[in-house]
């Protein structure tokens, strides 16, 4: 048996994350399913292009797709970090508002 790359390891990782399975993530991400397919098969390297896609469907940068320093995290921020990347755009400015009044209050 082969070892999946560094790419369709993260790739499986986010879509773990953000409860996708190879369908959603093509209708999410504009991708086709025959190109996803064909990735995940073949073990090969997406294009930029399809990173960014990716990317931006699970709603992460590409620097934090590559970015591995994670392990530096406690287990409740790794938890704080991927359940907000979960969110709706409206869901994190929500989260993120809630977070200042807090941090606000808490120096108060």
């Amino acid at each position: 048996m082969y070892e999946e790359n560094f790419c369709i390891r993260r790739i499986r990782e986010l879509m773990e994350n953000n409860d996708f399975n190879i369908y959603r993530l093509s209708r999410k991400a504009g991708i086709s399913l025959s190109t996803l397919k064909s990735m995940f098969d073949n073990n090969t390297d997406p294009r930029v292009q399809t990173i960014e896609k990716i990317c931006s469907a699970c709603g992460v940068s590409v620097a934090q797709f590559f970015e591995r320093s994670s392990k530096d995290l406690t287990k409740e921020q790794e938890y704080l970090l991927n359940n907000f990347n979960r969110l709706s755009p409206a869901g994190k400015k929500h989260l993120l508002s809630y977070l200042q009044f807090l941090c606000e209050n808490d120096r108060k």
